[in-house]
């Protein structure tokens, strides 16, 4: 089974010492600018950026159904663009129920989820509507 999503050449999901599955990307200990995925320097100011593991908690953007999925897809899905808390701007799939689909400024969390319908099983990030208390 492959875990994890992988861009630039650099994992986007790992497991972190306790166990749990993480989004991880990069900050400048400078300006403290985080980026997802990771970036070896900083695109504010050069700086060698170091490892840094994400929350995973956000707010939709915006965010699609899709009807027609692409091949190793079944739709219908949703993905949409997710405002981490800790800055970036990242496209996932959303998990949502039919009668209440994400909309702009729902709060998500993430979650680990199988991606596609291929017979090579792969883990990828999933974004969950937080539910309210009461």
């Amino acid at each position: 089974m492959i875990v994890g999503e992988f861009s630039l050449g650099a994992p986007i999901l790992t497991v972190n010492e306790s166990g749990r599955h993480v989004l991880v990307g990069s900050r400048c200990p400078v300006c403290g600018d985080v980026r997802l995925p990771s970036r070896t320097l900083c695109g504010a100011d050069l700086s060698e950026c170091v490892p840094h593991e994400l929350s995973g908690e956000g707010t939709v953007y915006e965010a699609v159904r899709i009807s027609l999925a692409p091949a190793g897809f079944e739709a219908p899905f949703w993905i949409g663009y997710v405002d981490l808390a800790e800055g970036p701007r990242y496209l996932a799939q959303i998990e949502a129920d039919e009668d209440a689909p994400p909309s702009h400024g729902d709060r998500v969390t993430m979650t680990v989820g199988r991606l596609g319908t291929s017979d090579e099983p792969m883990l990828g990030p999933i974004f969950r509507k937080v539910r309210d208390a009461g």
